[in-house]
């Protein structure tokens, strides 16, 4: 079950309803829940970026810079993720580059205390849904490094196809590992 409540309004996404879930815009307010999984090592670092350094740092970030990357690069604000029935922010899901005008990469990031429960899946079906019906695009891409496993089942279980392996490229930490780029296509979305 997903449940789109409204329409995309000065690149701003409408709040989504799934069956377990319930997503909707990041606010300064949020700053301290977004830390609790930001400043950790095994969430940030397989996702490209450091550790968040403080609340007041994660706030200054939802505030200042979030927008500003939004308009830069030209991509529509991201989510909260939260658990139906409560407010708590446990993740993030975000269009977080634009490719060409209809093809955007999407990212997610999860608290550690909710993993394994299929919640990114769920999250990440109902964005797939605004994508390619509220923005038509025609194709959406995820990235990750060779040794986020979970990314990779995530990206499958969605339907992605794995496009490319870019061998031996540097992460974040600047470690060895290879880059590998899933893609899906509405015409396949369509078909699911």
């Amino acid at each position: 079950m997903i449940k789109i409540l409204g329409q995309i309004k000065d690149s701003k996404l409408p709040d989504i309803e799934t069956e377990r879930l319930y997503l909707r815009p990041r606010l300064v307010s949020d700053a301290e829940d977004i830390f609790a999984y930001a400043s950790l090592p095994e969430v940030t670092w397989p996702a490209g970026f450091p550790p968040a350094e403080s609340v007041e740092a994660e706030a200054y970030y939802l505030e200042n810079i979030m927008p500003k990357r939004w308009v830069e690069q030209k991509v529509p604000s991201g989510y909260g993720i939260c658990l139906k029935g409560t407010n708590k922010v446990i993740g993030s899901l975000d269009f977080n580059k634009r490719h060409a005008d209809d093809v955007l990469e999407m990212g997610y990031l999860l608290h550690p205390d909710y993993w394994g429960q299929g919640l990114v899946p769920e999250a990440a079906r109902a964005l797939l849904e605004v994508g390619f019906t509220l923005l038509n695009l025609h194709k959406i891409e995820i990235e990750c490094y060779g040794y986020n496993k979970a990314s990779q089942r995530i990206a499958e279980k969605l339907g992605f196809t794995l496009e490319a392996r870019i061998r031996d490229r540097k992460d974040a930490q600047g470690k060895r590992c290879d880059l590998l780029r899933y893609g899906l296509l509405k015409s396949e979305w369509e078909r699911r």
